[in-house]
């Protein structure tokens, strides 16, 4: 009645590679996040209450 579902080769590497994309995205997110310049976040943190 209920039958074990085999999954292909390629059908198993797509989660991983979907994984690995996330994981890549997230690591130069946090990396950019870290490397980013006190003076750059100073001058960010005040652009919405600049006339300019």
């Amino acid at each position: 009645m209920w039958k074990r579902i085999e999954y292909m080769e390629w059908q198993t590497l797509l989660p991983q590679i979907g994984f690995a994309l996330f994981a890549i995205a997230f690591v130069i997110i946090i990396w950019r996040t870290l490397k980013i310049k006190k003076q750059d976040l100073d001058k960010a943190s005040r652009m919405p209450l600049d006339n300019d």
